[in-house]
């Protein structure tokens, strides 16, 4: 029934209260929400929006649906025109009359500016990358003390607090709705009350999150009814050692000075030691809530244990324990959540799964100066490891996660080494693209009618294409620099397929294709298995399955690696940039400078070196004709297959006779020593596996 006696301006608003019912939410923000009534002249509607493309895009999409809302409304026929408001705002200034005088360079220039965003394509519209939360990477060994749930709550509270303007002036009091703290922490608003309601969040959370209690204040609200005051919390925006943590690194300071050494000579050690060495995180005890209520800075731990100091060397010490801090909490390691992310995808897979994801992409990089992208991530340790660093109880629960068709949009398994189930090294692929979520593709899809599928602004909705060329990747042509493809030899001799290299037939963890709620394995197999990094045939393991069906006994054989090394497969293998590789190869580097520098960074010299790989392009980019010298390029010189068998005999706890190998990889890390063989595409027969 239509209503004679309203308004044109309040049908116009109450039109909109009914396409924010109808469409989509993202869209109504995006398009609809900017949208205001001008005049109603003769029967038109005249609608202001504040940029030609959107006047373009409502005009096209929503000019039959909003006039027959209007027509309902206003009981008569009615037609709708969209104008650019801000050209007409222009206009009118222009109108004005002319000023006294012209304006000098001495007249104050306006204060404020107008200023108005626009996006080149859907996906940055709707995703919007840029923004970001941003946290210390220190917080995530925080996750196992703390909880997957309260983790994600105190992220809630360190955003909110950022965005209310709390971190830029400590101390003074500002204002952060709840809904938003719930928001950022991937919440409902009754979820977040539910938590903020139990004693124990508190206890929990008190280094980080502490509520004030204040008697309780009560104002009048403007419907002349009383209103209690907002909680008052405090949010700590430093990240203090894990009480774990704060006992390792006591120790170790307390077993030095027992050395007979002076504070200054103990941070200059320190500073030359491993961060592992200094505060290994398997040491520590998850869950376990027997620890002191305080916590402390680095810098705190040191003024307690070395005091007093002598006043000639307060500054000195001072100096090393702000660099002994950033030692253990580097100020570039930051982890970064996009805004999309916390508040699409979180609530979508939970907080358990939600960390996992980003705990993944936190491993992963590009690396600006190689142009190297790193979405593989090995875990030596498997499942087990992922579950120890998200404080779980069992391992089995990271397997069923990746089963889930949500968290497989972002991580999925792709190569598993030998060993027990829940500790056996596995590699997996993580998409670093910003996917939508099911809602907003449908949306986008819906809307691109004139998009041609693969162009930037394409949504795609099959869940690979998250992995291979996802939307809004620069691209140099159709097919070259497509994330999770860079270097990649698909269908090369190191495929994973069901039953081949080292997958168990049968075993509990392997997808069997068409099995309920699994994928096929050919669209599972890794983008960046490649062929070996030799000439020769292939290390490859055979497994013998049982007649009656089950895995017999496993028989593995070794077959016999080359002399020769082949460096444009050791470069693909190792996902080097096709840019470096073709300068690389063009400035005829060879690759036992390459290998030496792998060597290098596996031995105990280079205990410091994050990614071997990066490290070793990097120093080649330098020059092409050096190596790491010494007994480092003495090894890289020998046969691939002698390489091997001393690689092979330090995995199994065997010193190699080599007398270079004793002089500078003695006393490497089986984990190091690992990586360097997958590095070698080598094969080798460890015990430990």
């Amino acid at each position: 029934m239509g209503l004679p006696s309203i308004g044109p301006e309040k049908a116009f608003q109450v039109a909109l209260e009914q396409l924010k019912m109808d469409m989509p939410k993202g869209y109504y923000i995006s398009r609809v929400e900017g949208c205001q009534y001008v005049s109603f002249e003769e029967g038109v509607f005249t609608i202001g929006v504040f940029s030609e493309y959107n006047r373009e895009w409502l005009e096209g999409r929503i000019t039959s649906t909003l006039t027959r809302i209007l027509t309902g409304i206003m009981n008569q026929t009615v037609g709708v025109h969209f104008i650019v408001l801000q050209a007409e705002v222009e206009e009118k200034e222009n109108l004005g009359p002319e000023p006294p005088f012209k304006a000098s360079h001495h007249q104050k220039q306006p204060s404020a500016l107008t200023l108005q965003a626009e996006y080149q394509s859907i996906y940055d519209e709707i995703v919007q990358p840029a923004q970001v939360i941003v946290f210390p990477g220190y917080f995530l060994r925080y996750i196992p003390i703390l909880g997957v749930e309260l983790a994600w709550l105190y992220i809630g509270f360190r955003q909110a607090a950022y965005e209310a303007g709390a971190a830029k002036k400590p101390g003074k009091k500002f204002g952060a709705p709840a809904k938003k703290i719930a928001r950022y922490s991937g919440m409902s608003p009754r979820s977040f009350w539910r938590w903020a309601g139990k004693p124990d969040t508190w206890r929990k959370l008190r280094w980080f999150v502490k509520p004030v209690k204040d008697e309780p204040r009560w104002r009048q609200g403007k419907d002349s009814r009383p209103h209690r005051s907002s909680s008052y919390y405090r949010v700590s925006m430093s990240i203090p050692l894990t009480p774990f943590d704060e006992i390792s690194l006591r120790k170790w300071l307390y077993r030095q000075l027992g050395e007979g050494k002076n504070p200054i000579q103990v941070l200059q050690v320190a500073l030359e030691t491993s961060v592992d060495e200094l505060i290994p995180f398997s040491e520590q005890l998850i869950n376990n809530e027997d620890f002191s209520a305080e916590t402390r800075s680095v810098q705190q731990l040191l003024d307690l244990i070395c005091s007093p100091l002598l006043e000639s060397d307060r500054d000195t010490f001072q100096e090393l324990s702000n660099k002994l801090a950033h030692h253990l909490m580097p100020p570039k390691d930051l982890v970064f959540l996009t805004h999309y992310f916390v508040e699409n995808w979180l609530p979508k897979l939970g907080p358990g799964p939600g960390w996992f994801v980003a705990s993944m992409r936190d491993r992963c990089y590009l690396n600006r100066r190689t142009q190297d992208i790193r979405d593989e991530v090995k875990m030596n340790m498997g499942y087990a490891e992922i579950a120890m660093l998200l404080g779980l109880k069992r391992a089995k629960t990271v397997w069923e996660w990746l089963r889930g068709d949500t968290v497989s949009i972002f991580v999925r398994e792709i190569g598993r080494d030998f060993g027990t189930w829940e500790t056996a090294p596995r590699r997996f692929k993580v998409c670093l693209v910003e996917p939508m979520v099911p809602e907003h593709q449908r949306m986008a899809n819906g809307n691109l009618s004139g998009v041609e599928i693969g162009a930037n602004d394409t949504i795609r909705e099959s869940m690979d294409k998250n992995f291979n060329g996802a939307s809004d990747i620069d691209r140099e042509n159709k097919s070259h620099d497509l994330l999770g493809v860079i270097g990649t030899i698909n269908g090369a001799n190191g495929t994973h397929n069901i039953g081949a290299c080292d997958t168990s037939n049968g075993a509990n963890d392997i997808d069997t294709p068409g099995a309920p709620g699994t994928f096929d394995w050919r669209d599972w197999r890794s983008l960046n298995t490649l062929s070996l990094g030799h000439q020769k045939q292939d290390n490859t393991f055979t497994t013998t399955p049982g007649s009656n069906g089950s895995k017999s006994q496993e028989r593995t054989t070794k077959t016999v690696v080359g002399p020769n090394w082949n460096l444009e497969a050791l470069f693909s293998r190792n996902r080097v940039s096709a840019k470096n590789r073709d300068y690389l190869l063009e400035e005829e580097v060879c690759a036992a400078a390459f290998i030496s520098w792998l060597l290098y960074a596996a031995s105990p010299g280079g205990k410091g070196i994050r990614d071997p790989v990066a490290h070793a392009i990097s120093r080649l980019l330098e020059n092409v004709r050096r190596g790491a010298g010494g007994s480092y390029d003495q090894l890289a010189n020998l046969p691939a297959n002698e390489l091997s068998e001393m690689i092979d005999r330090a995995l199994n706890w065997q010193s190699p006779s080599n007398a270079d190998w004793r002089k500078v990889m003695e006393g490497s890390k089986q984990s190091s020593l690992q990586n360097l063989a997958e590095q070698l595409g080598l094969v080798v027969n460890s015990d430990e596996w």
